[in-house]
Order: structure tokens, then sequence, then C-alpha cells
């Protein structure tokens, strides 16, 4: 049983380890390419690696004779065209919304800055969570989520204690929190009904269909940008395997057996991850103020990690 819970912690901590280095990789390729086309790709480069896993996953699993392995993977996903509209309605949420609204908040603010944001998710996850999904807080829990808080800003502050993110790049993250808090609702609902690979397969699909209009009329690729692909490749196979692939599906096993509001806690670990791999990789300085922000978080969380009670 202990071996089940480590499992399901260590399952949330990995993907928030891969989203706090996705605010680098996505840094990384703006240089060379506009948000809506790095979405669109990365969501391309998900669903490849997702649809392939399946299938060499149907390859191994018993299925009935005469059927095919093509036919097999479809009859799986039968009990996807019953739930079609909870699962429009997700990847309307995220990933959709959710990343146009973060890539364009990514663009106006630095990628600590961005994920301290973020990680605002817990805070207003309990409340649509008591509202949609009866789910209600002890005061250990609220507590822990008061001092996160006061760690995201601390990371917000410069040396003056002044904030480091224009009131454009606020709006745009605050948005995708919002919409992330809702998105949190939906996935709580398709975890009751289908498997973490399947949800983050389909999701990522649909998604892909929603950006194309967007990509057709925003963007124009052009012969430079293919010529420059060396300089942004790895960081966007980074994008769509581990952000968009390994981490949704992490996540939302992690989801399935936490709740919402117990799993979004672990978004308060995404600021934290990012400063470390920020000063490793682009050599962005993490100060004492920083330092003490990431203390607060951490032990925000830890608190937070007592029992939440059914209303």
């Amino acid at each position: 049983m202990k071996g089940n819970k480590f499992i399901v912690h260590l399952s949330g901590v990995i993907a928030m380890v891969f989203w706090g280095l996705s605010f680098i990789w996505s840094t990384q390729v703006f240089n060379y390419l506009n948000p809506t086309t790095t979405i669109f790709f990365r969501l391309i480069i998900s669903c490849i690696f997702l649809g392939s896993i399946l299938f060499l996953k149907g390859l191994n699993e018993p299925r009935e004779k005469g059927l095919r392995v093509w036919q097999s993977i479809y009859c799986s996903f039968s009990k996807v065209k019953e739930n079609l509209k909870l699962f429009a309605l997700a990847a309307l949420f995220e990933p959709f919304l959710y990343f146009i609204f973060e890539s364009y908040g990514l663009l106006n603010s630095a990628p600590v800055v961005s994920s301290a944001i973020i990680a605002t998710i817990p805070l207003f996850t309990p409340i649509a969570a008591f509202f949609f999904l009866k789910e209600r807080l002890t005061a250990w829990n609220i507590a822990g989520f008061i001092i996160s808080f006061f760690g995201v800003i601390f990371m917000l502050l410069n040396k003056n204690l002044e904030l480091t993110v224009s009131v454009k790049g606020i709006a745009f993250l605050f948005s995708a929190v919002f919409v992330a808090v809702a998105y949190s609702i939906s996935l709580r609902k398709l975890t009751l009904l289908h498997k973490p690979l399947t949800i983050t397969f389909v999701q990522n699909i649909i998604g892909m269909i929603y950006f194309i209009p967007m990509f057709f009329i925003m963007e124009n690729v052009s012969p430079s940008k293919i010529s420059e692909i060396s300089n942004y490749i790895m960081p966007l196979l980074s994008l769509g395997i581990f952000a968009s692939s390994v981490a949704y599906t992490l996540w939302a096993f992690t989801f399935s057996k936490l709740g919402a509001a117990k799993a979004n806690i672990y978004s308060n670990l995404i600021p934290v991850f990012t400063a470390i791999f920020s000063c490793i990789i682009i050599g962005e300085d993490i100060n004492i103020q920083k330092i003490l922000g990431i203390l607060l978080v951490i032990g925000g969380l830890i608190l937070s990690q007592s029992k939440f009670k059914k209303a």
C-alpha cells in the first residue's frame, strides 16, 4: 500500500519536473517559432509518440480471435465516443486555451516568473472542487496553501521587491490558471472513466485539431526557420514527448488517485524546478530571496498533504 502511494506521489513530482523544464524549452523554441506553431508541432509530436505506444501496447494485449491489432485498439476506444463531448471540453481547456495563455504569458515574462504564477493553480482549485466535486479542505491544508502562496510571491519579486512581469503577462498567465482549474474539474470526471494514457492521447488529438485553423491563419513558416531547425529541434521534441505526453499521462494517473485539490498542490513545485533548471541550463541567478521562496513552497506542499475529507 505504501509502495503504491509512493508511486502516485513520485508520478506527480516527475510530471512537475517536466513541466518546470517546459518553460525553459518553450523559451528556447520561441526564439525561432511563434507560440501557435510551437504548440501545434508539440501536439503533433505528442500524438505520434503516444499513438506509437498505444500500438505497441496493443500488440502485447490479448485480443479476440480474428481481430487485427488496429481493430482491437479501435474497439478499446469505443468508450471514448460515449464521452466525446467531455473529451472535447477538456481539450478546449487544456491543451488549447491553456497553452495559448501560458505561451503568450511566457513571451511577456521570464520562465521562473511565469511558472510561479502558474503555481497558484492549487489556490483556486479547492474553490472549484468544493462546488463541483464536493471536496473540502482541513485547516492544515489551507495553511499549507497560504505558506506556498507566499513562497510564490517571493519568487515573483526582484531584489527591490518589485514585480518582474508586465500587466499583459500577468493577464495571460492568470487566464491560464483559471483555465487549468476548469480542466481539473473535467479531468476528474475523465479519470473515473478512462486510463491516463488514453486521456492524454485523445485530448492531444482533439487539441491538435483545434489548433489547425490557427496554425494556417497565424503562421508563415519561412525556409529560414526550417533551415534553423537544428537549433530548436531538441527542446521542441522535449516539449512534445516529455511535457505533453509523459507528464500529462503521469499527471492523469496522480489525479485519478488523489483528486483535484490534493493533486494540484504539486503545481507549487513547478517554479521550484524551473528556477533550478533555469540556473543550470540558461544561467539564471538564484539569489537568497528565490531560495527562501523555494523553501516556503516545499514547506507548504508538505503541510498540505494532510487528509482531504469528502463533504
